[in-house]
This record gives structure tokens, C-alpha cells and sequence, in this order.
């Protein structure tokens, strides 16, 4: 009996990523409420993790070797898990990538992927995230799209921030407007026409 146990956690441990399924290190922590709440640092999802992957070679342009070579992003350096943000029955995969090309003083650069037809386009934009912090999933909806709350770095002391859908990406206002202020004080242009936000 105890070799047939031995026998099924080994297929198990094997088949679930062929599979597909998502296997997760330390689970996430459902709330009360109904706040997801993930930790980039300790949690992975092997399904998601490898569409993030995928999506980021192909937004390079670069094979796996090249990707590794350029900014060492290699599948260990990615970090994602998949949700249904909006209830329309498809997943949508939230996640970094610890790699430097990625990352800044505002912190990693954070995807969130949703899938259109046969591929999937981030719709997170100038989203900052310090990975090491917690990173939580709300109950609360903007334009049928469930806010997400995390940390920003603390070189700009940024703490639970909300990212809110606004019709076709995520967006944080504190942080967009401390990118309008130093590209402003970099170029000495209208960024309005760079980032199409008015004010």
C-alpha cells in the first residue's frame, strides 16, 4: 500500500504540469472578505508563469537564449498566477519578472494579461511593484474588473496603492503622475500627448 502512495504523488507530481494545471508553492490566502491575497516572492503558478514567459520573449523578440544572455530572464526568473478578473470565465494572468530590465527605482514592472483571440495583451499600464511586499486581489470592482492593491518602492514611498481598470488597461494615478512629473522635469515637454492623460 505505502508503494502505490509513493507511485501516485510521483505521477501526480508529474502529470500536473503536463496537464497543465496550475501548480501553486504556497497557496494564496482566500479572505473573508474575498480578498486574494499573493506573496510574488514565495508563490508561483507553473501555468501562468510560463504564458508570462512566453509573452515576454515574444514583446523582446528574443529566443530563450538571447533573453538570458540580454537581461537573464530565464522561466525561474518569472513569477505569476492566474485569475478571473472580470467573471467572463477566462483567467487573466497577473505576474514580474525578476529581471533588471524590468525593474527601476519605482520597482518591477508589473503584467497583467488578458487574452484576445489566440494571444494576450498587457493591459497594465505603468504599474510599479515591489515584489517582496504582499500583493492582493479586491472584492471591489471598477468597470466589472476586480482592483488590485499592492506596494510601490519605497524610494518613492508609495504604500497601498489601488490599480483600477478605466475601460481598457489598469492604471494607478499616483504613480502615472509621478512618471508625467520627472519625464516633465527630464524633457521639458507636454507628456499629456505621451501619456494621453489629461489632467
Amino acid at each position: 500500500m505505502k508503494k502505490f502512495w509513493i507511485l501516485f504523488l510521483i505521477c501526480l507530481f508529474i502529470t500536473c504540469p503536463v496537464l497543465g494545471y496550475p501548480v501553486t508553492k504556497n497557496k494564496p490566502i482566500t479572505h473573508s472578505d474575498g480578498t486574494i491575497e499573493y506573496n510574488f516572492s514565495k508563490q508561483s503558478q507553473v501555468k501562468a508563469s510560463k504564458i508570462l514567459y512566453k509573452f515576454v520573449l515574444k514583446e523582446l523578440n528574443k529566443t530563450p537564449k538571447e533573453a538570458q544572455d540580454f537581461a537573464n530572464i530565464t522561466p525561474k526568473t518569472v513569477s505569476a498566477f492566474e485569475i478571473d478578473l472580470n467573471g467572463d470565465g477566462k483567467k487573466e494572468i497577473i505576474g514580474i519578472v525578476f529581471s533588471a530590465y524590468y525593474w527601476g527605482t519605482a520597482g518591477h514592472s508589473l503584467f497583467i494579461l488578458e487574452e484576445k483571440g489566440n494571444t494576450y495583451q498587457n493591459i497594465a499600464y505603468c504599474l510599479n511593484f515591489e515584489p517582496l511586499n504582499k500583493f492582493y486581489v479586491l472584492n471591489n470592482k471598477t468597470y466589472n474588473y476586480r482592483d488590485i492593491s499592492f506596494s510601490g518602492s519605497s524610494a518613492y514611498n508609495f504604500k497601498n496603492l489601488t490599480a483600477k481598470f478605466d475601460k481598457s488597461k489598469y492604471i494607478n494615478i499616483e504613480q502615472i503622475k509621478l512618471f508625467e512629473e520627472n519625464l516633465k522635469n527630464f524633457s521639458r515637454y507636454d507628456v499629456s500627448e505621451i501619456t494621453d492623460i489629461k489632467e
